[in-house]
């Protein structure tokens, strides 16, 4: 069995679905199997593109999955089970 690295899109569709809930960097880090590094890369683009969002909580940043994010998140998710049937 071969390790391979996970495709970016695999890593974003982990990140929209980790903050569907609401998440610190923290939590996306830990779920999303990524580094603090990488979770800035991705955080920042998905904030760009309109598919996260900032909200705070307690004092406390914390990232949302936005509308667009949901819509993304749900293509990202067919596709990879397309993948995963054959």
């Amino acid at each position: 069995m071969t390790l391979r690295p996970r495709d970016s899109l695999v890593i974003i569709r982990d990140i929209l679905q980790v903050a569907a809930r609401k998440a610190s960097k923290t939590e996306i880090v830990y779920r999303s199997n990524i580094n603090f590094v990488a979770a800035e890369k991705y955080i920042s683009r998905l904030l760009l593109r309109g598919m996260l969002e900032t909200v705070v909580e307690e004092g406390k940043p914390r990232f949302q999955t936005t509308q667009r994010g949901m819509e993304a998140l749900l293509k990202l998710t067919e596709v990879q089970r397309l993948f995963e049937d054959t």
